[in-house]
């Protein structure tokens, strides 16, 4: 009789053919051995699939997969349906370029288990891929003292990445990855809503992740200043407030929608095209007022062409 891993490994890749090895290596090296890893390849146009058949044959536990054309191409896409062939009672994602560290399954799983959660985050230290120097920590907060909400991670009082979370399959089952956001952030929406489900986890104060910088990560392709970095966070922003709309999270949503006409006016300024603009202007009608939807829109067209707008869009935020 075929017996169910307990952890079920979801990464989703697109043209890694030099690192997915290192990553995958590192995860057959892991002190936890029931597992299994689903790799879903988002229809890469190198030999990433080459390298996927490789250690498919080297180890039973990795099953491959290519995303479906008929399916929406992204990380999100990929992880949904990698979460579609994954079989395991608990769920761990992953990222193509990244090091699970030896006892990092280990340690998250027993933490779990031990204590009933529903689920747990371990810690991330960032290196650089040239030097393989350590530089830092993805979020950097007090971890013993952190409280895990909603409202604490919506706001950056706590974070983590994709990498360190560990959940129960019935929990992680109710909601699936929003495939309409395709940079880097996507996790944040996704745990935010998490945590509207469940927040009984645990934040285990342990570095168990290696995240990879390098020149074609999209952290590092989204810098923090220019138009794409803007077009990011106000897709990310307006993503998450429609999101919540179904746990009637009012606070939330208009914190989200407020960032989303920040970001918006930051793109207006530069001349750039704000996304979400028609479904966005609803929403703020609903949680704002319809004359503070006016507003956003006129000061989106007074930055665009006049340079200005500054107040108007003080006054749609309040």
């Amino acid at each position: 009789m075929y017996n169910k891993p307990l952890v079920s490994i979801i990464i989703p890749v697109y043209n890694r053919e030099k690192l997915l090895a290192f990553t995958l290596n590192s995860i057959i090296e892991q002190s936890f051995v029931d597992w299994e890893c689903i790799v879903v390849d988002d229809q890469s146009t190198d030999g990433t699939f080459l390298v996927m058949q490789q250690y498919q044959a080297l180890d039973s536990r990795i099953k491959i997969y290519k995303r479906p054309l008929e399916l929406r191409k992204g990380a999100n896409s990929c992880r949904n349906y990698g979460f579609l062939q994954a079989t395991g009672s608990y769920i761990k994602w992953f990222d193509s370029d990244d090091i699970m560290l030896p006892k990092h399954l280990e340690i998250a799983y027993n933490t779990l288990i031990h204590n009933d959660f529903d689920f747990v985050v371990t810690d991330t230290l960032n290196f650089n891929h040239d030097t393989h120097e350590l530089i830092d920590k993805p979020y950097d907060f007090d971890r013993d003292k952190a409280i895990i909400n909603d409202e604490n991670l919506a706001l950056g009082l706590i974070g983590w990445i994709t990498d360190d979370f560990l959940g129960k399959r019935e929990v992680v089952g109710q909601l699936k990855f929003n495939e309409a956001i395709t940079t880097d952030g996507d996790e944040y929406n996704f745990f935010v809503r998490l945590l509207h489900v469940s927040n009984k986890g645990n934040i285990i104060n342990k570095v168990l992740t290696h995240r990879r910088i390098h020149n074609t990560s999209l952290t590092v392709l989204n810098r923090e200043g220019s138009a794409k970095y803007f077009s990011k966070i106000a897709t990310i922003k307006f993503q998450t407030a429609q999101d919540l709309v179904v746990y009637k999270n009012s606070k939330l949503i208009r914190w989200f929608l407020s960032g989303y006409m920040n970001y918006s006016f930051q793109l207006a300024l530069e001349k750039e095209s704000v996304p979400f603009s028609k479904p966005a202007f609803k929403l703020i009608c609903k949680y704002y007022s319809f004359s503070k939807s006016c507003a956003f829109v006129l000061a989106l067209f007074i930055a665009k062409y006049f340079n200005n707008g500054y107040n108007i869009m003080k006054y749609a935020r309040k």
